[in-house]
């Protein structure tokens, strides 16, 4: 009984077009797995003996009959129509195998007159070969000759590499030592300059102040000058006053002897005055001299201190010519390396490229 209801309950669900499992039988029926999946085992088993597909009619068991004669008219109709297609496949496949065999001979004749035709061709680019390779030892021949004395030149142009570096060197120390002395002359010629800049300012200074002093003690001078000038011709306008009076009293010379006496004194005193006047502007002459001579002296000392500066600029322009002779002389030695490496690099690249031709010819 309970197979029957597992069986229809399969065929459910298979019609349905779902897979039945043990699960889904268990959980219909509570039989337990182990008998669900022993059950579907016997159903799988006895399936085509139950539903049977033959060519003329196709039995569901448990549908009716209508349904039955339907599905069998469709299976028929499938079934001529897979016939159809498997005759017709047939038949262009053998029509197919035909045409490959065909067009496979043709193919095995072609390809065995064209192998024909390729070992002649082997056996003439055989003989070129060999004469390539007899060509070839020449060249080899000929390329190691040109490598030995490629080598021969590179090793040529190393020396000269080397040479010219040394120069190098030589040049950036003489350039160097060059740069460091003209360093050493420029801030010595700057510091001459302004210790001469500095002695030449005090100088002016100094001269500057004794000018103002002569110039004040010229101004003293001629106040004094025309002071005095002007009281000596006071004076001897007065003498001419007195020797006017004298002649015109000269009965009163007697009378006036004491006065005259006084005079005398008076004149006396003002000969000491303008001697000693005198003395004072011979002295202040004598000094505006003094100040002369030292102003003389600055002078002198200014000029011989140009005259150092010059010797010290002639010093150093002639070194520095002589630095630039022999900086000259190493730049045209320079020169006349670099112009040999050049012709020695023309003569490597020339040989580079008969090197390339002859790799080229082979």
């Amino acid at each position: 009984m309970v197979k029957d209801d597992v069986y229809r309950y399969a065929d459910s669900l298979w019609i349905k077009g779902d897979l039945p499992t043990p699960e889904l039988i268990d959980a219909e029926f509570s039989i337990g797995l182990e008998q669900a999946t022993s059950l579907l085992s016997s159903w799988r088993s006895s399936l085509h003996e139950r539903i049977s597909f033959s060519r003329d009619t196709m039995m569901v068991p448990d549908v009716p009959d209508s349904l039955n004669m339907a599905f069998t008219r469709v299976w028929q109709q499938a079934v001529e129509e897979a016939n159809n297609r498997i005759s017709f496949e047939h038949k262009s496949v053998g029509t197919s195998l035909e045409e490959a065999r065909r067009i496979s001979d043709d193919t095995v004749h072609e390809m065995q007159s064209r192998q024909l035709e390729l070992e002649g061709r082997i056996r003439t680019q055989n003989g070129k070969v060999e004469e390539l390779t007899s060509q070839c030892k020449s060249l080899e021949a000929e390329i190691n000759v040109l490598k030995s004395s490629l080598a021969a030149e590179t090793n040529q142009r190393k020396q000269e590499e080397q040479l010219r570096s040394n120069v190098e060197h030589d040049l950036a120390v003489l350039r160097k030592t060059h740069d460091d002395s003209k360093r050493t002359f420029d801030q010595r010629i700057k510091d001459e300059q302004r210790r001469a800049l500095d002695q030449v300012g005090k100088s002016d200074a100094d001269i500057r102040y004794y000018r103002n002093a002569l110039e004040k003690l010229r101004d003293e001078v001629g106040k004094k000058e025309s002071a005095l000038t002007k009281e000596i011709h006071d004076l001897k306008a007065e003498v001419a006053k007195r020797d006017v009076k004298t002649e015109t009293f000269r009965n009163q010379i007697k009378s006036q002897e004491e006065e005259l006496k006084l005079l005398k004194q008076d004149a006396t005193q003002q000969s000491r005055e303008l001697a000693r006047v005198n003395a004072a502007l011979l002295g202040e002459t004598n000094k505006a001299k003094r100040f002369e001579d030292k102003v003389r002296e600055v002078e002198a000392e200014i000029k011989r201190i140009n005259q150092k500066h010059v010797n010290t600029t002639t010093d150093w322009s002639r070194r520095e010519n002589a630095l630039r002779a022999q900086l000259k002389e190493r730049e045209d030695e320079l020169m006349r390396v670099q112009s040999r490496s050049a012709s020695l690099e023309k003569r490597v690249i020339t040989q580079d490229e008969e090197i390339r031709r002859l790799n080229a010819r082979l």
